[in-house]
């Protein structure tokens, strides 16, 4: 089945490159996260552990979580940007929560830059450590690989597009502003190139016109009403079983007048419908599965719904197939999903099978509400389709999909008094509010110790303090605060909104473009050759730590297999070794970097520019000082440099002598002699 349906703990895997791909930028968005999960989706994802992640400074993530749910700052998740919701948008919430969870994942090819994949990622658990590890959740994903574009992919590109439209909406309800920090660690490049890619997959005419989006949501229309619209459009015949799970349901509340307790209405409400619109059998079997420990109002329902004179459903506890083995047997359920299929005239083969799994819960507020603030939850989810299939045959009997093996069907039936069959706690939403300061970051001005507002943040409207470490406000003065110290990778910022005082946690931008990046030491000429011919890839800082894995690690990066560089002596060089050691060097640079291709320069010239200043101690820089030779002139000439960044007529070429004029002005080599000439 399109969409690789699993209850196995998988949702880490959807954050894993193509053979041959890095991940570029993704848009993520749930109810809620936690670092110990995002971490290792960012190692999976950019192929960099947590401190390259932290040195690099660059943000290739961005979430979007419910505004209850606290920040994860990026010394917790480097690489990830979490951003709040707009001042705007909080009176109220446009949802009762944000529930939805959807990552749009883009992959560029690590050699040939025209080539990418796009990955939408629809799942059923949060993306936290606890669905990986403890949960029975389901997810799927849909791909497009622009090197087999076309109308074999074009449902794929229609699901895509439908997701990115979505997201475009609860996007503009957020504060991206630190993804337009200034290029080229700020995440904007890297987001307009996933939003090119998505512009490829919109413009697969005429298939998209001849198809409908399995991506359904509750932004104008109940999600049950997108899942009906779905499988009506994609065909008509009766489903002659129903079965469906949920993690939560309606609350078992309290007993009306005469003591009964409110029954679980909406399993019943969907049978119904279904049953209307032409899409189940009047006579259909109807299943329910459950987590039996925490069940909520259909706890006290089982009977109830098993004795319905219309639409009988059975009750289940949910397991996965003895198949799969018993890992998973422990876990509560918390996947939503619904499947349906119609026996065959054999009885042994299904057909017409569709799936729905997604983030809405069996509830009203998941389910049969539009999304409004009041009301429904913002919900998303997939339609999934198949011709044929198996469900719980004899193992001789079972197709390529077996709808038990792929779902949590296969528990036993529970009956009114079943042992540990209780409702549950009642869920309490969290207290926290996460919504945006008056600036999204501040930029750290290397000269005098100074953080100073972004270009775009010079006309702000709310006045606001920055904290220094004791919480004493900053000396305010033109330009931007007086930090007393060195550069932070955060910092306290304190206003006045609506009559009380808040306070947020926002990142600094260092003098090289990185955010909340960790300090950088000094380098040898060695040390720096790694680094730069790692790139794209960062080589790990000496002592890295390993990372606290959630499954199988992924391999390091090709160049420096995840090892620290090797040491070298930084002792005195004698004249002719200072010269021969940079020459290599620069050699060795202009090999790489004339095969840069033209959407990564910006980012090489950054790091060439960082690291061969974090050199600027080293004994063959101060060889070169003292003969009053400049070692960088070479790189200047043509050969040296690609063909779009070879002259000052060019924004990239204007890119590449800013960062040697940089270098120059840091190893304290400008206006030395050239070394033209010298053998």
């Amino acid at each position: 089945m399109s969409g690789n349906v699993t209850p196995r703990p998988s949702l880490l895997k959807h954050f894993e490159a193509p053979a041959d791909h890095t991940g570029e930028f993704g848009w993520i968005c749930g109810f809620s996260a936690d670092a110990s999960f995002l971490n290792e989706a960012a190692y999976r994802f950019t192929g960099q552990s947590k401190s390259q992640r932290e040195a690099g400074g660059e943000a290739r993530l961005a979430l979007m979580l419910d505004p209850r749910h606290p920040a994860l700052l990026p010394t917790a998740v480097p690489g990830l940007a979490h951003l709040p919701l707009r001042n705007e948008s909080r009176n109220p919430f446009p949802f009762r929560l944000l529930h939805a969870k959807v990552a749009l994942l883009g992959f560029r090819h690590q050699s040939e830059p025209d080539r990418w994949y796009v990955r939408l990622v629809v799942s059923t658990g949060n993306w936290t450590r606890q669905t990986v590890e403890d949960s029975l959740d389901l997810s799927c994903q849909v791909q497009v690989d622009s090197a087999t574009l076309g109308d074999a992919l074009s449902q794929e590109c229609v699901d895509i597009i439908a997701a990115r439209d979505w997201l475009r909406w609860l996007i503009d309800l957020h504060d991206t502003r630190l993804l337009e920090a200034p290029a080229p660690m700020g995440a904007g490049a890297a987001a307009a190139n996933l939003a090119a890619w998505l512009a490829v997959c919109s413009r697969c005419q005429p298939a998209l016109r001849e198809r409908r989006p399995r991506f359904v949501h509750n932004r104008s229309r109940s999600l049950f009403d997108g899942v009906l619209n779905a499988v009506e459009r994609h065909e008509r015949p009766k489903a002659t079983r129903l079965a469906m799970g949920s993690g939560f349901f309606e609350s078992a509340g309290l007993p009306d007048k005469s003591g009964a307790l409110p029954c679980a209405s909406v399993p019943l409400q969907i049978v119904k419908k279904l049953k209307a619109r032409g899409l189940l059998d009047r006579r259909a079997e109807l299943e329910l599965h459950v987590n039996p420990a925490a069940c909520q109002a259909i706890a006290h329902s089982i009977a109830e719904l098993a004795q319905h004179p219309e639409h009988p459903i059975h009750v289940h506890a949910a397991k996965v197939a003895d198949v799969i083995g018993d890992a998973y047997s422990g876990r509560a359920l918390h996947a939503k999903f619904m499947v349906a299929a119609r026996a065959e005239r054999n009885g042994s083969n299904w057909a017409h099978v569709w799936v729905y799994l997604g983030s809405g819960n069996l509830t009203p507020a998941g389910m049969m509400l539009p999304m409004s603030p009041e009301g429904g939850n913002a919900e998303a989810g997939m339609l999934l389709f198949e011709t044929k299939a198996s469900w719980g045959a004899r193992l001789r009997a079972k197709l390529v999909l077996d709808l038990q093996d792929a779902l949590p069907i296969a528990g036993d039936l529970l009956v009114p008094d079943a042992p540990g069959l209780s409702a549950g706690d009642a869920w309490q939403p969290p207290a926290s509010e996460y919504y945006a300061a008056p600036v999204a970051f501040l930029q750290w001005r290397e000269a005098d110790g100074l953080l100073q507002l972004p270009p775009q943040d010079d006309d702000l409207a709310t006045p606001f303090e920055v904290l220094d470490d004791a919480c004493v406000p900053c000396r305010r003065v033109d330009g931007g605060f007086a930090w007393p110290g060195e550069v932070p990778r955060m910092v306290r910022v304190r206003w006045a909104g609506s009559g009380v005082f808040c306070e947020a946690v926002i990142p600094v931008v260092d003098a090289d473009g990185r955010v909340a990046a960790t300090p950088l030491g000094a380098l040898d000429l060695d040390h720096a050759e790694s680094q730069l011919l790692a790139f794209p890839g960062m080589p790990d800082p000496e002592g890295d730590e390993e990372e606290e894995g959630l499954g199988d690690p992924l391999p390091r990066d090709p160049v420096t297999k995840g090892s620290p560089p090797r040491p070298v002596s930084d002792g005195a060089a004698g004249d002719d070794t200072a010269i021969r050691q940079m020459m290599g060097l620069l050699e060795r640079i202009a090999d790489r970097q004339v095969r840069v291709p033209v959407t990564d320069w910006p980012r090489w010239c950054q790091r060439l520019q960082q690291t061969l200043c974090q050199t600027r101690h080293s004994a063959a820089v101060g060889q070169f000082v003292t003969l009053g030779l400049d070692p960088l002139s070479p790189l200047h000439a043509k050969p040296f440099r690609p063909a779009f960044a070879e002259d000052m007529h060019s924004e990239h070429g204007q890119r590449y002598e800013a960062a040697l004029q940089v270098i120059s002005d840091t190893w304290g080599t400008t206006g030395l002699a050239s070394l033209e000439g010298l053998e």
